[in-house]
Order: C-alpha cells, then sequence, then structure tokens
C-alpha cells in the first residue's frame, strides 16, 4: 500500500477513531494469516470481507483468488469504499473479476447484508471493541447466518489491546468494553479453532478463526490450536 493511502487512512481514523479503530492498515503478513483457512480450500468457494478499508487484505485476496471463486467486498465508510473501487477493484488483478460478476462491492453495513446469501470463508477487519456490544452482537449473528454448514470466521484483534483499553477506561467505556470482551472470550472458547500471531503487523495482531457449528468441529480444543510467534508474508 503507498504512502497517500495510509495517510487517507490515518486522516479517517482522525476524523473517526470510534468506527475505524485502528491508526494503520493491516500488513501483507496479517492478511495472509488471515486467510489461510480459504487457502487451504479444495474447490469452488465463496468468500465475504467485512470491514476492508483501504483494502490491505483486500490486495492480497485479489493475489490468491482462484477462477471459480467468488468475494464480496462489504465497507460501509464511503471514503474507504471509495479508495476500493477506484484504487484496488480497477486493477489488472481485479478488473476481469469484477467484470465477471465475482467480484462485488457492496457499500453497506454487516447488519444490511441480503438475508440469503452464504460465505464459505468470512474474513473480517471491523474493530469489535469499538461498538457497542448490541451491535457487536448483532454483526456475530449475521456472521453466522451467513456462513455456510462448516464455514470459517477469520477475524483479528491486536494483542492485548482488549486488557489494556479496559485497564485505562472508566465508567460506561470500561463498562461497553468489559461486555465486549467477555463476548468475544465466550465465542472464541466455544468456537475457535486456531489462531495464529502476527508480529509483523502495527501493532501485532492474532489472527483468530470461528466454526459456529457443533462448538467449532474437531479440532476446537484450545490444547490443539496452531500458534505461532510470528507470520511472515507469502
Amino acid at each position: 500500500m503507498g504512502i497517500p493511502q495510509r495517510v487517507r487512512f490515518l486522516q479517517t481514523y482522525l476524523k473517526q477513531p470510534n468506527v475505524v479503530g485502528a491508526i494503520a492498515p493491516s500488513s501483507q503478513a496479517l492478511a495472509f494469516a488471515l486467510s489461510e483457512p480459504y487457502r487451504q480450500h479444495q474447490g469452488r468457494a465463496a468468500i465475504l470481507e467485512v470491514g476492508a478499508g483501504t483494502g490491505a487484505v483486500t490486495r492480497y485476496l485479489g493475489s490468491v483468488l482462484r477462477d471459480d471463486d467468488e468475494l464480496d467486498i462489504c465497507e460501509v465508510q464511503n471514503d474507504f469504499a471509495d479508495i476500493l473501487e477506484r484504487d484496488i477493484l480497477s486493477t489488472p488483478t481485479f478488473r476481469r473479476c469484477v467484470a465477471e460478476g465475482r467480484v462485488r462491492l457492496l457499500r453497506s453495513a454487516v447488519q444490511e447484508l441480503p438475508y440469503e446469501q452464504r460465505y464459505d470463508y468470512i474474513i473480517s477487519g471491523l474493530p469489535f471493541t469499538v461498538f457497542s456490544i448490541e451491535d457487536v452482537s448483532a454483526i456475530f449473528d449475521v456472521i453466522r447466518r451467513c456462513l455456510k454448514p462448516d464455514g470459517v470466521f477469520s477475524y483479528f484483534e491486536y494483542v492485548a489491546m482488549r486488557r489494556a483499553t479496559q485497564a485505562l477506561s472508566l465508567g460506561r467505556h470500561r463498562d461497553r468494553i468489559r461486555a465486549v470482551s467477555s463476548f468475544l472470550t465466550k465465542n472464541i472458547r466455544a468456537h475457535q479453532f486456531a489462531q495464529r500471531i502476527v508480529l509483523l503487523n502495527f501493532p501485532p495482531a492474532a489472527a483468530r478463526h470461528l466454526r459456529f457449528n457443533g462448538h467449532g468441529g474437531p479440532r476446537a480444543n484450545p490444547q490443539r490450536q496452531r500458534r505461532s510467534a510470528a507470520t511472515r508474508s507469502a
């Protein structure tokens, strides 16, 4: 990602820190970690990216998207959606896929996704810790509804950020963080089957992979989760 895109990302963060939730786009190493279950998929796949931002993960997905795969990109912020449309979806990597209807940009909130849509993989860049517990719960409900059986939900959070934010917050803000953190922890314990710590990101992040049917499937035992001190880009 070039300097102009990074500057626009920071500008949007400064205008709406409670919506953007990050000061820098995701690294290629984080995109690599988030897309790991999809890259291992055999056959045709439908992917949804939510909270695409300026498209750091989108660019990487375009580089590994196969001929029969479909990708929907959901971004509610108009500034970011404009960047996605102008700087990413118009590139040779995406141009043919867009023309064929296999890649679509959805300018909407996650909660407004069509009810009939189903995906094999949902990859999220949404900053859950800046949302209310009601919004986080509603988003998880939509994600569970949109996933096919055995579908995988992948998202990231900055290492130790929830704990630090909760410790530094006061009053109702602290109560909100505590409620969201408790909700995320409950889902991680029940449904996470793998995670990867990505040090090559600013800040360092944990890429988490969840399955919601059958408590995350046979690999959901936390003692069997794959962990790594760092993930390097492909």
